[in-house]
């Protein structure tokens, strides 16, 4: 009998194979040398398997029959007319990676299978940045096609601060100002902290001037988000000027005169800060008085009013 085909791949683009080369069969007869030989091939032969039974018949009408297999089988991968497009999503608020991300969906074709298999390998949580999502479609023979996809998480969250209180210190009784000392500002992110700094006045330890100063934190995360928060140190002088008066006259006139002209220093005096001395009382140096007692006055005042 002609021999089984196990392994005819089925027509390109097609569920079944045509033009199937079935081969020959060989027989002999006790009467007849000229033998007829048929089979019930179809023309098309659909995937799977397909009995062809063969007849031999002589003259008087005597028969015999054998079978072969034809096995058709698809060798064809599915089509994918449609990959899932590209998305870029937000990370979850307060994490740095993607949930519930929509996908979409392929689109395929099969010259077998109607119903084919679509899988991917997508995790439940995507992390920031980019991950390649592999897209198999599969039927019913084994043949597969694939295609990728890509996703993009994106952290446009940006780092949280606690809100520094402000601080009030009284200045160095021998400085116009104060060292003033505060902790690093409280900071966190979802995906994680590139820097903490101060952006703006000064560092912790170092000497405040007298008057408020802001101090300007940053914060920036692993991906460039920022943000900023400030609080104010104030110095304030609370030191009196020393002062130092020249001291007292007892000056005589000449004879004959009832006044003198006199002249006197200035007081002078010294501050942690800047200090300006007025005289505000009393006659001034060069002045001619006349005979009697006079009190001159001077005060000295800070650039803080003391």
């Amino acid at each position: 009998c002609a021999s089984d085909i196990t392994n005819q791949p089925a027509d390109e683009g097609s569920c079944s194979a045509t033009n199937v080369n079935l081969g020959n069969i060989t027989a002999t007869d006790n009467c007849d040398t000229d033998l007829t030989i048929t089979n019930d091939a179809p023309t098309v032969f659909q995937a799977g398997t397909t009995i062809v039974t063969w007849t031999v018949k002589d003259k008087a009408g005597n028969i015999a029959t054998c079978t072969q297999s034809v096995t058709v089988v698809d060798t064809e991968d599915p089509v994918i007319t449609s990959c899932a497009t590209d998305k870029t999503v937000n990370a979850d608020n307060g994490f740095c990676y993607a949930t519930g991300v929509d996908l979409g969906s392929i689109t395929a074709t099969d010259n077998c299978d109607t119903n084919l298999e679509i899988t991917n390998n997508a995790p439940a949580q995507f992390p920031v940045g980019t991950t390649t999502v592999t897209w198999t479609v599969k039927d019913d023979a084994d043949n597969t096609a694939i295609c990728t996809q890509k996703i993009t998480v994106v952290d446009n969250q940006d780092p949280t601060t606690e809100q520094p209180d402000n601080i009030t210190v009284n200045a160095d009784p021998t400085i116009c100002g104060a060292t003033v000392n505060f902790n690093k500002v409280g900071a966190e992110d979802n995906c994680g902290l590139e820097s903490v700094e101060i952006t703006e006045g000064l560092s912790s330890g170092e000497v405040f001037p007298v008057g408020t100063t802001t101090v300007t934190w940053t914060v920036t995360d692993i991906h460039g988000n920022t943000t900023t928060v400030s609080f104010d140190v104030t110095v304030v002088d609370n030191t009196k000027p020393i002062i130092s008066c020249p001291g007292d006259m007892v000056v005589p006139t000449a004879e004959g005169e009832d006044s003198v002209i006199v002249n006197f220093n200035d007081a002078t005096a010294t501050d942690n800060c800047d200090v300006t001395v007025e005289q505000t009382a009393g006659p001034t140096s060069g002045s001619d008085l006349a005979i009697g007692t006079y009190t001159v006055e001077y005060t000295a005042t800070d650039a803080s009013g003391n």
